[in-house]
């Protein structure tokens, strides 16, 4: 028989990349999403159910509907600097959705399988070596504490009640499918429109200005430094979670940190250019709360589940710049 899979936030970049790792696996996908998915060849085949899942009634015949063996919940409020407008809404999503998922596999589907997207968020900004699943967690975002919560309370089920839930403590992970209002696509987006001749584009960053202007691009702190691994890899990390025999945490992540410098360092040079000349810093995207080290201790999911990620920060980089380069060649008129 088919396994029957429910991916909750869907529409985002690890969605596409699960639905895609699923498929090949012949499954039969129900996924999530807050607002109507246009199709593509990638989300074809895919049951879509629109709807928020911080609604009770809407989340409970969701999964009394689905019965689905496997529940990858990968719902948010997806950037920390975004929960800060959104406080109360990251709260519900973040936090208690989670544990609305477990209550609700106790009533219809005690024998469902649940992955939940936990976030190296969650440490905060007092991090100064390598994370691991006991490294005490200090978050500073409405985000984080968010993620907190829900981390702590499948851990707390998991006890209680024997369920098979698991959470993967993701570190920064990138794709070409990353919104612009993430610094990792707009850096990629910067460099691709920079060696296309561009010194104006007309996208938008986190702060709804273009990315590029008068061939500048803004930046805040260049020294953040953060694990950047790649979504298509991390998708089957939480595929080998879930589908272990022991529940578990594990972190995921390369256990390798590289600047936002260094980003800048790369995408710009995979086009042969000097980012110095392209980028201006901005105070103003200088956060005042922010996790500034990020590095993931990989050693459980390594020797447990013999996961490795198989995509690294170069390649990645090159991948992005890749691809914005592609989809800004598409967007001008012949």
């Amino acid at each position: 028989m088919k396994r029957k899979v429910l991916i909750t936030g869907a529409s985002g970049q690890d969605g596409f990349y699960l639905i895609g790792l699923l498929h090949q696996q012949g499954c039969i996908v129900h996924a999530q999403s807050r607002r109507a998915i246009h199709p593509n060849s990638n989300l074809d085949g895919v049951h879509w159910h629109v709807g928020d899942p911080a609604d009770p009634d809407f989340l409970r015949t969701l999964i009394s509907g689905v019965m689905p063996d496997e529940i990858y919940n990968l719902a948010a409020i997806s950037r920390p600097s975004q929960s800060w407008s959104e406080p109360r809404k990251t709260a519900e999503i973040n936090g208690l959705v989670p544990q609305e998922i477990c209550e609700l596999l106790l009533q219809f589907k005690p024998d469902c399988r649940l992955f939940q997207a936990s976030s190296s968020e969650m440490f905060g900004s007092d991090v100064t070596i390598a994370q691991n699943e006991q490294t005490r967690c200090s978050p500073n975002t409405p985000y984080g504490v968010a993620k907190l919560y829900a981390h702590r309370m499948i851990g707390a089920y998991r006890a209680q009640y024997g369920l098979h839930v698991s959470t993967g403590i993701l570190f920064n992970h990138e794709s070409p499918r990353r919104p612009l209002t993430f610094v990792s696509q707009k850096i990629a987006h910067a460099a691709a429109a920079i060696s296309l001749g561009l010194r104006n584009t007309s996208e938008l960053d986190e702060r709804g200005r273009p990315v590029l202007s008068d061939g500048k691009m803004a930046l805040g702190d260049l020294s953040v430094r953060r694990d950047f691994g790649f979504a298509g890899d991390y998708v089957e990390a939480m595929q080998l979670i879930v589908r272990h025999s022991e529940p578990n945490d594990y972190i995921i992540g390369t256990g390798q940190d590289h600047s936002i410098e260094d980003f800048c360092n790369q995408a710009f040079g995979f086009v042969g250019r000097k980012w110095s000349d392209y980028v201006v810093l901005d105070p103003a995207l200088v956060r005042k709360v922010d996790s500034r080290y990020t590095r993931a201790d990989t050693a459980r999911i390594r020797s447990v589940l013999h996961w490795e990620p198989k995509i690294n920060f170069s390649a990645l980089v090159a991948m992005m710049v890749t691809a914005q380069v592609a989809t800004i060649k598409n967007s001008v008129p012949s």
